[in-house]
């Protein structure tokens, strides 16, 4: 579907995407023991393969930051799914979709939950199940199809 919304081939990316060494890697946080105000998970950072996809958590805390650097709390609805580019896919576009920056951290919203959930005698680990999908580790990473006119596509080089 991206590719396709980005003018390229139907199979773009997903043929580059064959036998990439993508990664399913829930994690946890005890927010009963690691649960104070500005507690760091995951510090600012983007991630260096092709799409991230987080879904939902139990506990808020997950913030993103806009191409104009605005910070967001990001709010995923029931049923849906965050998708962030990382640094493969922005290698293929020539710098068009810049990787997400993010980070995970305890916030007012995370006390708030924490509060709810103890209130309801549920669980105060914060799990994650993120999956980071790659490009193959033999394949080429360059601007694709129009993206190598792309005004900064000489930024990325074949690699």
């Amino acid at each position: 579907m991206a590719a396709i919304g980005f003018g390229l081939s139907k199979d773009a990316f997903t043929s580059l995407m064959k036998e990439g060494p993508h990664l399913l890697a829930p994690t946890g946080s005890n927010l009963l023991r690691h649960g104070s105000e500005g507690t760091v998970f995951a510090g600012f950072h983007y991630d260096l393969n092709f799409l991230t996809i987080h879904g939902r958590s139990r506990f808020p805390g997950l913030n993103i930051w806009l191409r104009n650097g605005k910070k967001m709390e990001v709010k995923v609805p029931v049923g849906c799914l965050l998708i962030q580019s990382g640094k493969q896919l922005e290698w293929l576009t020539g710098g068009e979709c810049l990787a997400g920056m993010h980070e995970v951290v305890v916030t007012k919203r995370t006390l708030e939950a924490i509060e709810l959930a103890k209130e309801q005698n549920r669980s105060l680990w914060r799990i994650s199940s993120t999956l980071f999908s790659h490009i193959a580790s033999d394949a080429t990473l360059k601007p694709l199809g129009h993206f190598a006119e792309a005004p900064n596509a000489h930024s990325y080089p074949p690699i």
